[in-house]
C-alpha cells in the first residue's frame, strides 16, 4: 500500500504489532519521519522485537501475505481527559446486575475490587443515531465500574445507522468498544492500541445483526509481563472477558454477529463466543 495515497503524513504516531507466538512478544509505537521508495516509511525509532512479513502460498496455490499489523494512530479529533486516578471503593453502593459486583453509580466494593480505575467514558443510549468518525479517544474506559467504556452503544433496539468507523482507541483501562441492546450497527476499520480487556465486546448475547469488520486491535504487551500480564484487566464485571482467564481481543456472547476481516494481535484470544451463557437484557 502506499502510505502517502492513504493520509499518512510526516509526524504521525504508528504502532507496529510483534509477531512472536503465543502473545509473547512487545509490540512498539513510532513517528513516521519520512517516505522513502517503493513505499517505505522512515521511522523515529529501531525495532526491538520481531515483526515479520512473510509471503508463502495458501490453498490452491493462491499467494497469501503474513505480516505484522501496522496501525496509525494519529486522528485529528481527540477526546481526551486527566490521567486515570484511583478512587477507593464504597459499601453503599447498589449492585447493578445481581451476582455481578459492579454498580453504575460508583466504584462499589466487592470480593475482588477495593478501588476502580477512572478516565473519561462515552456512551449513547436508548434513542436517536450514533455515529462516530475519524476520531481518536484516550484515556477512557473506568475499570471496575458499570457501563463505562471508551465507545458504548447502549439499548439502542434497532439501529442500522449507527456507526463506529476509523477510530483509534488507546491507553483504555475497561475494554473499547461496547455494543449492547443495539441491533444493526456497523464498526468499521477502527484501531484498537493499549486496551485492557477485551477490545470489542458484544454484551448481552440479544444484539442482531451487528457488524465488526476490518478492525484491529493490538495488545503491546506480553501475556508473560511480571506486571501488565498482556492487556488484562482484574476487577471488572467479566472475568471471561477481562482477566487472565480468558481475555479476549473480540468477546461476544451474540454468534448472530457479522464478522468481516478483523485482525487481532498480541491478545491471549484472538476471539472468544461465550455464546449459551445468559445475556441480561
Amino acid at each position: 500500500h502506499n502510505p502517502v495515497a492513504m493520509g499518512w503524513q510526516i509526524g504521525d504516531r504508528i504502532a507496529v504489532a510483534s509477531t512472536r507466538p503465543r502473545s509473547q512478544g512487545t509490540s512498539q509505537s513510532f513517528r513516521i519521519t519520512a517516505f522513502g521508495s517503493q513505499n517505505s516509511v522512515e521511522l523515529s525509532d529501531p525495532f526491538l522485537d520481531a515483526h515479520d512479513a512473510q509471503h508463502f502460498l495458501g490453498g490452491g496455490g493462491s499467494a497469501a501475505l503474513r505480516a505484522a499489523e501496522v496501525v496509525n494512530l494519529q486522528r485529528n479529533v481527540i477526546i481526551s481527559g486527566d490521567d486515570f486516578r484511583h478512587v477507593p471503593c464504597d459499601h453503599n453502593l447498589p449492585e447493578s446486575i445481581q451476582g455481578e459486583q459492579t454498580s453504575t453509580l460508583g466504584c462499589r466494593c466487592s470480593s475482588f475490587r477495593t478501588e476502580c480505575t477512572v478516565g473519561l467514558h462515552t456512551m449513547h443510549m436508548h434513542s436517536g443515531t450514533h455515529r462516530v468518525q475519524n476520531v481518536r479517544v484516550e484515556k477512557c474506559g473506568q475499570r471496575g465500574i458499570e457501563g463505562k467504556y471508551c465507545l458504548h452503544l447502549h439499548h439502542m433496539g434497532s439501529c442500522p445507522a449507527c456507526l463506529f468507523r476509523n477510530n483509534a482507541v488507546e491507553f483504555g483501562m475497561q475494554r473499547g468498544l461496547i455494543v449492547h441492546g443495539t441491533h444493526l450497527s456497523v464498526s468499521d476499520a477502527n484501531v484498537f492500541y493499549d486496551v485492557r480487556g477485551a477490545a470489542m465486546y458484544v454484551e448481552d448475547g440479544n444484539e442482531m445483526a451487528n457488524t465488526l469488520q476490518y478492525n484491529v486491535a493490538v495488545c503491546p504487551w506480553p501475556h508473560s509481563h511480571n506486571v501488565l500480564h498482556g492487556c488484562t484487566v482484574p476487577g471488572t464485571s467479566n472475568g471471561q472477558a477481562d482477566t487472565a482467564l480468558n481475555v479476549a481481543g473480540i468477546y461476544m456472547l451474540s454468534p448472530t454477529t457479522n464478522l468481516v476481516g478483523n485482525r487481532v494481535a498480541g491478545h491471549f484470544n484472538g476471539m472468544l463466543v461465550d455464546a449459551g451463557t445468559m445475556g441480561r437484557g
